[in-house]
């Protein structure tokens, strides 16, 4: 009697950070896909944190740096570009406008991650657990998300909890959560730095 199970397979080269594709087809491999299951869920869950009484004042405290001298780290991120588009040469990549896209998302998602995660939750939760508490229960929420949302591997995840904690280590010291954002846009970009297969 033949098996009438049909085994899936993972689209080659799709792999990434991900789990197996599992028997239903779940799979993250679009642009679009990644925007809608992780950018729309990290964008909404910092906008909503924002509207927490006293927010907006750790923003502009943690954001003071880059207000006072703005120039600085406009001139930092042009450097980060140079180096990206450096990176995609010297890796054979193809330069193309998906990249940039890329790029745009990934800065859209260290911004919007760093606010939430390492700025607006901890101080939220700090009242109620204690700082470290509060620091370690957000940034392993961090990483839960990512589980669900990209299907991230539990290896992963830990990564992105260490990962986590050590973001959350450098905005403590320095108090400048420009600096922080841009320390995540490029350790995101060396963990992932080509667009997806397909895209939008």
């Amino acid at each position: 009697m033949s098996d009438s199970r049909v085994k899936v397979r993972q689209p080659k080269g799709e792999g990434r950070l991900q789990r197996p594709m599992s028997s239903s087809g779940d799979y993250v491999t679009s642009l679009s896909q990644v925007l809608r299951r992780h950018g729309l869920v990290m964008g909404t869950l910092a906008l909503m944190l924002l509207l927490w009484p006293g927010s907006i004042k750790v923003i502009s405290e943690l954001a003071a740096p880059l207000l006072s001298d703005p120039a600085v780290y406009l001139f930092v991120s042009a450097l980060i570009l140079v180096f990206f588009v450096s990176y995609w040469f010297l890796k054979s990549y193809r330069i193309s406008a998906a990249q940039f896209q890329w790029v745009a998302y990934l800065f859209f998602i260290s911004v919007v991650e760093e606010v939430a995660f390492r700025a607006l939750l901890p101080f939220i939760l700090t009242d109620a657990a204690g700082l470290t508490v509060a620091i370690f229960l957000s940034n392993l929420v961090f990483a839960g998300v990512h589980y669900v949302t990209l299907r991230w591997k539990i290896i992963n995840c830990i990564g992105a909890l260490i990962g986590g904690l050590a973001l959350s280590r450098l905005l403590s010291n320095t108090g400048d959560i420009a600096l922080v954002v841009l320390v995540h846009w490029l350790v995101t970009f060396l963990n992932t730095p080509s667009a997806p297969k397909k895209h939008l």
